[in-house]
């Protein structure tokens, strides 16, 4: 389980610190903020120059190195062999083998055959040189924002909740241990726009023991805006409650339902044929009638068990099957429910253009990240359709999906608006990087999935690292797929090669306290290679990664190899995590050789260690920046000094800077 501080850091690249704002500036302790600076940029962070500012004012100063260090994951434990690569490549294949046969029987053998546990398997005795040297800095330091302590909670709850997409796993993690800390007001102050993130919110506010019936029933009111949020967040309560509530919650949930307007009520409780026989079971499983105070929401129920009330969606069904004049019309009045019908009704024979029409009008009320989606999908290459008729049908959508998602960021008040803007972003190649929105990793991390970086020039090789431990014995696989320019698969791993062209492994490990490494040798793999891919999954010992104490996997830059250079640098690390997810197989991340970039992924596997990974990119970031841009009627320039406004990728580090990741690519309005 990561710890919050190391959370706030990975995901939001916060640290949190004692701050006193109004302290003037000392000349002295200015220096010294400016010297662990320095030791925090050999980490690869660094503070911005107002974060030097404030951190030279903090009774903190002294300790901040180590909070910055603390946050950052090390690698413990050796390889099999230490002086890797260099002792790999020079060993004979059987040489190699018979290390791994003695391993393997000193773990899964002895247990097999005495039944005894084993903690520590047999490893050779080879040479294992000191590692001190330190490789040269290839990646460009990430900013990390200081933050005071008193807002650690109320920062990362509103920066996470405000965005209008799915939290990832560790955001949740966040979130729920900020709940745990803020006052009832500072929690319904913050309106949760994105449906499907209300539920944990909801959840844990209906059944604290911290707040009385009257305060979390003003809370619960604040954060579901109708009474389609509070039947969506009931359902997940009662999942998770295994559809038992105490009479306090039953009574509770009544009056929260009661709270709306009973038109508001009539209306979602059946908004879909299924959805509304759902919500009868539950109005059942909280004894409705019985703890009901309102005859007229008691006769809205009445209404809907008697067959009396028709859904929105079989009336607008009714009315497209039977081309009905007034169908496009009925659809229009909920603008979300038509653009996410849009293929449905253009294969009733309605025109696109008559669609486009009423979308357009109502572009405003629209989801952005709905939109990015569909163009996501709409745009992808002929060869990835199944048949021809569908290909054009997606052609003729996505001239009106640029519109409406142009005509949706129009409407955003953002900070570029009418500006002259310059994006600086040379570590990222936005055409390679598509913008993730509902296929974004639950892994997390600052940068999100899908974004492409740059392999630095000075860059030799690219290391893939997985370091784990666990009190009971966990066996962790790293392995590394590539394909070749001809399409030819080579692997890498436990099971296969040990060592092929461009690709080495360190040696596969069974126990805990262990680590494995594959190595991209970037000159001969520009040669013959197209993609390499790196999997990471969960042998034995447990089922998940959320099960294992610490699983600590990234991807780094190398330039220096030898005995006495250090193996793992975070200074060089593209992207680090810790994995906690409920699954045993995670695409990690994958190299464009030819391209020299590389991504996370960080996508559940169906495929296996095998599965060669290149992701959908018919929509990358450079193309949706292009609509924002003209959008907003802001102008790009060709350098920063003639800019009003830098965006940046990361936190900025000047005043004139923007943060892309940090206004979340200004998706919302």
């Amino acid at each position: 389980m990561m710890d919050y501080r190391t959370l706030l850091f990975s995901e939001l690249r916060l640290v949190p610190v004692s701050l006193d704002k109004n302290e003037p500036i000392d000349e002295y302790r200015l220096q010294k903020a400016m010297t662990v600076n320095e030791n925090i940029i050999s980490l690869g962070h660094t503070l911005s120059p107002k974060g030097i500012i404030d951190l030279s004012k903090s009774p903190d100063l002294d300790r901040a190195f180590e909070l910055v260090r603390s946050c950052i994951g090390e690698v413990k434990a050796k390889p099999m062999y230490p002086n890797f690569p260099s002792q790999v490549m020079e060993m004979d294949e059987a040489v190699f083998r018979f290390h791994q046969i003695l391993h393997y029987m000193s773990t899964y053998g002895i247990e097999e055959f005495t039944g005894a546990k084993v903690t520590k398997g047999w490893i050779p005795e080879v040479e294992d040189t000191e590692k001190i040297r330190e490789d040269q800095a290839l990646l460009t330091a990430k900013v990390i924002e200081i933050i005071s302590d008193k807002d650690m909670y109320s920062v990362p709850y509103r920066k996470i909740l405000t965005r209008t997409e799915r939290m990832t796993d560790k955001e949740r993690m966040v979130v729920l241990e900020c709940l745990k800390e803020l006052p009832a007001e500072e929690i319904s102050g913050v309106t949760v726009t994105f449906k499907q993130n209300l539920l944990d919110i909801f959840n844990t506010v209906f059944t604290s023991g911290e707040l009385d019936s009257e305060d979390k029933l003003a809370v619960l009111h604040s954060l579901c805006q109708h009474t389609g949020d509070v039947f969506k967040c009931m359902d997940y309560a009662l999942t998770r409650a295994r559809y038992h509530f105490r009479t306090s919650q039953k009574r509770l949930i009544v009056k929260l339902l009661e709270s709306y307007s009973v038109s508001d009520f009539r209306t979602n409780l059946i908004l879909s044929n299924k959805k509304g026989e759902r919500t009868i079971l539950m109005l059942k499983f909280i004894d409705y009638n019985e703890y009901s105070r309102s005859e007229e929401h008691k006769g809205a129920v009445a209404a809907f068990r008697n067959g009396e009330l028709r859904s929105w969606e079989s009336r607008a069904k009714y009315l497209a099957e039977n081309k009905e004049p007034e169908a496009l019309d009925y659809y229009a009045s909920r603008p979300g429910m038509m653009l996410r019908s849009l293929t449905y009704l253009v294969r009733k024979g309605y025109n696109v253009e008559d669609i486009g029409e009423r979308l357009l009008t109502n572009a405003g009320s629209l989801k952005t990240q709905t939109l990015i989606s569909l163009l996501t999908f709409f745009r992808r290459p002929e060869a990835d359709w199944d048949n021809e008729e569908r290909y054009a049908e997606a052609q003729s959508l996505c001239p009106l999906l640029a519109k409406l998602l142009e005509k949706r960021l129009s409407v955003n008040d953002t900070a570029i608006k009418g500006k002259k803007v310059y994006l600086n972003t040379p570590q990222y190649d936005l055409e390679h990087s598509p913008l993730r929105v509902t296929d974004k990793s639950s892994e997390g991390g600052y940068i999100r999935s899908g974004v492409a970086y740059r392999i630095p020039e000075d860059a030799r090789k690219i290391r893939f690292f997985v370091y784990w431990n666990d009190k009971e014995r966990v066996d962790i696989d790293l392995h590394g797929t590539a394909v070749d320019v001809n399409g030819e698969n080579i692997h890498i791993g436990w099971n296969t090669n040990f060592k092929s062209g461009a690709l080495v492994f360190s040696g596969d490990m069974t126990t805990s306290d262990s680590a494995e490494y594959i190595d991209l040798d970037l000159e001969r793999a520009g040669k013959y290679l197209d993609t390499v891919s790196a999997s990471i999954d969960v042998y034995y010992g447990h089922s998940t990664f959320k099960e294992i104490e610490v699983c600590f996997v990234g991807a780094m830059a190398v330039r220096k190899t030898g005995e006495d250079i250090k193996l793992y640098d975070p200074k060089n690390c593209f992207f680090t995590h810790y994995l906690t997810g409920e699954y045993r197989t995670i695409n990690y991340g994958y190299i464009d050789v030819q391209n020299r970039t590389i991504v996370f992924d960080g996508l559940e596997s169906s495929g296996g260690w095998h599965e060669t990974v290149k992701r959908n990119n018919s929509f990358p970031i450079s193309a949706y920046l292009e609509i924002l841009f003209k959008a907003q009627g802001a102008e790009t320039v060709e350098n920063a000094e003639k800019a009003d406004a830098v965006l940046v990728m990361g936190k900025p580090s000047k005043e004139n800077e923007i943060s892309l990741i940090d206004n979340n690519f200004f998706m919302e309005g």
